[in-house]
């Protein structure tokens, strides 16, 4: 069953009572007055005399040939009330024929005369190249629709451009062989189906006055809410245009908010959000993109920087490095500064300002260095030096045994690697002769080494046996001795 679908313009709802907003205006449906199609497939034929206008791309297979169609289509405005103003103006057409998928069809001004009958595709009139406006064809049959041309419609009535009407053409001219819409045409039975254009006229301006808002420079999808003397009424869109219609004699206070907000560091702001009004005009309130940009340095006390905080869209900053490329902050720690970095990225050269055209983190930063200082009191040591901070420093110690010094050291006795001492930070076990930390402060990392008597108890046992079993040797010589000494007397007497 086929649903008519109607146009309709409700501009604003009553704020409170007493009051003056109006709740519509006066709607105007137009005939057309001459339409027709031209067809690229078929250069010199002229259908103005059709129940039906095609546009779209389109493969006549019998004789093999890919073309494009363009619908031409005029409304006269003469009938319409004189000094009124144009709120909305709507070009409505309906669907009989689907093309396969949905199709984008443009609508342009037609900028010369043209002969409904007579008009083909190789005598097209000259058209304006920018659209005035674009509308989606479903795939889908007995439907309207409809194409907002309220610019054109406004300069015909008011005489700033002659009306030769509109062309209606598909976004893309290519070889497409299911991508047309056929629409009736004027002359088709049935008038609820034909062509018209609906427009919707403000109220008599001796009664009443029109306000136009716009809001300019905010992104597509991005709206502003909109209050009248304190109550929201509506939003605001870079792609529309609001009318507020008044009665004379009354004033009323507009206002959008000063920020529009899109993401965390993103947002828009209006300098002049507020206005006044008495009479008809137009207001735009201008946005400006305004980023978050977050600027840090450490240490700070060696750079000049301006604050973090909300810049607006070409904000120059300047920030400059007032420290050295080395500073030492204290006994065994340095900073040495590392470069300038925005969102994460490290600058080649350093700069004396940025522009602000986005979201930015500018950081100035220096490394913090310590130094490890590595000693034993035995051997060389190696690692010794300056260490970024939590880095790893490596150290080892050339050898792990060697003889004591002095008379000890004849005897044996030997100084032994025991283990590192100096940190709480040591990776692996602190008793190799090779070792590492993780360097989180200055650290002086020493060598424990012990005294090593084993060689000295043992040669000192070998001599306390060499000395006892002299003493022995000795003692049994001396008892063998006074043996000897007491048995010479007795030989002696026995012999005589």
């Amino acid at each position: 069953m086929k649903a008519v679908v109607l146009f309709s313009l409700l501009l604003m709802g009553a704020l409170a009572p007493g009051l003056a907003v109006a709740t519509g205006g006066t709607s105007i449906t137009l005939p057309a007055v001459a339409d027709n199609y031209a067809d690229s497939k078929y250069p010199k034929s002229a259908y103005g005399s059709t129940s039906f206008l095609f546009v779209g791309n389109k493969h006549d297979r019998e004789q093999d040939v890919w073309g494009s169609e363009r619908i031409y289509i005029r409304f006269d405005l003469s009938s319409l009330p004189k000094s009124r103003v144009i709120l909305r103006a709507t070009l409505w057409l309906w669907q009989y024929y689907a093309p396969s998928a949905n199709q984008t069809y443009e609508a342009h001004r037609v900028l010369e005369d043209w002969n409904e009958t007579a008009q083909n595709w190789e005598n097209q009139p000259a058209w304006a190249p920018e659209k005035t406006s674009e509308a989606v064809a479903p795939a889908l049959t007995e439907v309207a629709v409809e194409w907002d041309i309220t610019k054109d419609v406004t300069a015909w009535y008011s005489a700033k451009a002659p009306n030769h009407g509109t062309m209606i053409k598909v976004a893309k001219e290519i070889h497409d062989p299911e991508a047309s819409s056929g629409f009736w045409g004027r002359i088709y039975p049935e008038k609820k189906w034909q062509p018209r254009l609906i427009v919707v006229l403000g109220p008599d301006p001796k009664f009443s006055y029109l306000v136009a808002l716009r809001a300019a420079g905010l992104a597509p999808g991005v709206v502003s809410p909109v209050s009248i003397d304190g109550k929201p009424e509506g939003s605001l869109s870079s792609d529309k245009t609001m009318e507020l219609v008044f009665d004379r004699g009354t004033t009323h206070t507009i206002q959008v908010n000063d920020t529009v907000a899109v993401s965390p560091t993103t947002r828009y702001r209006c300098d002049a959000s507020q206005v006044q009004v008495s009479d008809t005009g137009s207001y735009v309130f201008a946005y400006s993109p305004e980023y978050f940009v977050t600027l840090s340095a450490r240490p700070a006390s060696l750079f000049r920087t301006p604050p973090s905080g909300w810049y607006r869209v070409e904000s120059v900053l300047a920030f400059s490095r007032t420290g050295a490329d080395l500073v030492n902050t204290a006994p065994g720690t340095r900073v040495v500064f590392d470069g300038w970095y925005v969102n994460g990225t490290r600058l080649t050269s350093e700069p004396r300002m940025i522009i602000v055209n986005g979201s930015l983190n500018v950081e100035g930063r220096y490394t913090v260095e310590y130094y490890v200082n590595v000693t034993s009191p035995v051997g060389e040591t190696q690692g010794s030096g300056w260490y970024r901070e939590r880095s790893t420093a490596s150290f080892s110690v050339d050898r792990t045994s060697v003889p004591a010094e002095g008379f000890l050291g004849t005897l044996g006795l030997r100084r032994s690697f025991r283990q590192w001492t100096g940190s709480d930070s040591f990776l692996g076990l602190p008793t190799e002769q090779q070792g590492s930390l993780l360097v989180r402060e200055p650290s002086i990392i020493q060598a424990v080494w012990d005294d090593d008597w084993s060689a000295v108890l043992s040669n000192l046992a070998v001599a306390a046996a060499l000395v006892i079993a002299l003493v022995v040797v000795v003692a049994v010589k001396g008892i063998r001795h006074d043996r000897m000494r007491r048995e010479q007397p007795a030989r002696r007497r026995a012999s005589h």
